[in-house]
């Protein structure tokens, strides 16, 4: 008598273990590292011993274009549309948003 109630309750501990509390009582989703690149944005990227710094200016043209935001990758075309390059996020040492301050 004691075994099936047993196996029971450790069925019932397991699903109820297995069962992922993430995402409850969240309102919205969490912000990823390269969401505040968007495509068609202008930007500049420096590279340096393989690390990559992106600096984004808000209405200020720039060397580099964004053509493609991934989950874990982004895409820039240089000023000339010659060259793209492919990012991944673990290359990229600083996302930089500079502020023009209003007059």
């Amino acid at each position: 008598m004691t075994r099936p109630l047993i196996a029971v309750f450790l069925s019932a501990f397991l699903v109820v273990a297995s069962s992922s509390a993430t995402g409850h009582g969240q309102d919205r989703p969490r912000k990823s590292f390269l969401s505040v690149l968007k495509e068609g944005q202008s930007v500049s990227v420096k590279e340096l011993a393989g690390r990559y710094e992106i600096t984004v200016m808000k209405d200020v043209k720039l060397g580099h274009k964004v053509i493609e935001v991934g989950g874990d990758y982004v895409v820039v075309e240089d000023a000339a549309g010659v060259t793209d390059t492919r990012i991944p996020v673990y290359s990229i040492r600083a996302i930089v948003r500079l502020k023009v301050p209003k007059d």
